[in-house]
């Protein structure tokens, strides 16, 4: 049990880190074009299920707390781009 828990943390972790790089590289393209570009939930779902769809790894794993992932992510960078301000 204690491995099936952390092999689920380690997905969690690893979409947090990949939600974290879109995040930066849709900020660079944006800033490169002069767009103000977006990385909300919506676009991070859409990187999930690919994800998903190609990792066997990830796939193996729960989709819900894959996707509280996204929701946590999402939230805190809002907040954060809120501070900013």
């Amino acid at each position: 049990a204690g491995r099936r828990l952390e092999a689920e943390w380690d997905r969690c972790r690893w979409i947090w880190n990949e939600c974290v790089a879109k995040s930066k590289q849709v900020h660079v393209q944006g800033k490169a074009g002069g767009e103000k570009l977006t990385c909300g939930p919506a676009r991070l779902d859409k990187m999930l299920t690919e994800a998903r769809r190609v990792t066997p790894w990830l796939a193996e794993g729960a989709s819900v707390p894959q996707q509280q992932v996204i929701r946590d992510f999402a939230t805190s960078r809002a907040k954060a781009l809120k501070d900013i301000k």
